[in-house]
């Protein structure tokens, strides 16, 4: 069941919507400041600790273990909440080591495991870390423009729903990468990539919340106009449930991985946290968190790789409930201002 909100309020880029955060619908408290940095305070350790005991036990990057969590651990850090930077640290290195030894390969198209979304995926973790260009950067990027297609589109190799399931995050993820590492030489090649990217993204059929997501994303990466940007935000807030909550697929219960991304894609097309809308989205999350400060996400895909415990708790379903903790952190985060 969904539920109309009233219109959300747009917001120029950089403006923060921060007040003592909410507008609560009547009988229901408003989000404080307080109550979410208690909940980071127990989430960032732990989204960290996970990431560590990763990379000690494989040898593979990946996006639930160092991309997500470094772009929440970078976010974290500018809210002012206590991070390990040399954690941060080790998981850039274990990214560039592990692509470093894929140049020759993946300079050319070849040689990365999940395809361009998962080098979306590097590229923007690597950048929130603050990583500079370099040879790396500059092989992954020749990497995502021999996948870009000519529709405007990238693809996704295997579906893995919810994580690895969608043109629409291949997309946005590799036009973000190529915005994020292309540099002054690749400007006029990225201003050519770009519409044909746009015009795929508002075309193209969006079917899960996934879908929805990077689309607004992607979009508004791409430079979309306001009149796209609220239709496409428009039809991504018409599917919150109820329970301020939205859900992976239609059928199935509202979770923090679709909560968290349909809340933090809004927010940077230009949703303000102060609407209904995010609020109640917000109060979901906050009831949903458990005490250790995960969330549990049910898995819907089968494992690849043999099991092994992370660090992270939920155990068969661990990987996808710490891409929905890494979400519902961000979308929370969104609600604090910029420390000083």
């Amino acid at each position: 069941m969904t539920v109309r909100h009233d219109l959300f309020g747009w917001v120029s880029a950089g403006l923060v919507g921060f007040v003592l955060v909410g507008i609560a619908r009547a009988g229901e408290p408003s989000v404080s400041a307080d109550a979410v940095r208690e909940v980071l305070g127990r989430t960032v350790p732990l989204l960290q600790k996970s990431a560590t005991t990763y990379v000690e036990k494989r040898d593979c990057f990946s996006c639930h273990h160092q991309a997500l969590p470094a772009i929440t651990v970078a976010r974290a850090r500018r809210i002012g909440v206590p991070v390990d930077d040399d954690s941060a640290g080790e998981q850039s290195d274990f990214t560039l080591e592990y692509f470093s030894a894929r140049a020759a390969r993946v300079r050319v198209g070849e040689g990365v495991p999940g395809g361009a979304y998962n080098a979306g995926y590097a590229l923007w973790g690597l950048h929130a870390d603050g990583h500079k260009p370099d040879s790396v950067t500059r092989d992954m990027v020749a990497y995502l423009k021999t996948k870009h297609r000519h529709d405007g589109s990238w693809r996704i190799r295997t579906h893995r729903p919810p994580l690895e399931d969608s043109h629409f995050t291949a997309t946005a993820l590799s036009l973000r990468g190529l915005q994020l590492y292309a540099g002054k030489q690749g400007a006029d090649d990225l201003a050519e990539r770009t519409p044909r990217t746009l015009k795929w993204l508002l075309k193209a059929e969006a079917k899960t919340n996934e879908d929805r997501v990077f689309r607004l994303l992607g979009a508004k990466w791409a430079k979309a106009s306001t009149k796209d940007l609220k239709r496409l935000a428009k039809e991504l807030m018409a599917q919150q449930r109820s329970d301020g909550g939205w859900s992976q697929l239609p059928g199935k219960d509202s979770d923090a991985y679709a909560t968290g991304q349909a809340l933090y894609a809004l927010k940077v097309a230009g949703t303000r946290v102060s609407r209904k809308s995010y609020q109640a989205g917000c109060r979901f999350l906050l009831r949903t968190v458990r005490a250790d400060g995960s969330w549990l996400v049910t898995t819907r895909s089968k494992a690849i790789q043999k099991y092994f415990e992370s660090g992270f708790p939920h155990e068969k379903s661990q990987f996808i409930s710490i891409c929905g903790t890494c979400w519902a952190s961000l979308a929370l985060m969104e609600l604090l201002p910029v420390a000083k």
